[in-house]
């Protein structure tokens, strides 16, 4: 599948979902969605378990796009 998507389309792709996951909007059209799911309770527990993880493994790699310190500042 990586073989598929050109090296620079990628990086765009999961900074566009980033940018969206992180409006409030986005996930409250997910938990309705999830609502009508034909999953149990727990399986959509373990899904909302993993969704979470992921989202804190990308939050401890992705640079927060803070400015750089000017080194000429001494």
């Amino acid at each position: 599948m990586a073989g598929l998507v050109p090296p620079t389309v990628l990086p765009t792709m999961i900074k566009k979902l980033l940018d969206r996951l992180k409006e409030a909007s986005t996930w409250a059209g997910l938990a309705i969605v999830a609502q009508f799911l034909p999953i149990g309770m727990e399986e959509l527990q373990v899904i909302w378990e993993a969704v979470t993880a992921l989202a804190a493994v990308a939050a401890m790699l992705i640079p927060e796009g803070k400015p750089a310190e000017d080194v000429d500042n001494g």
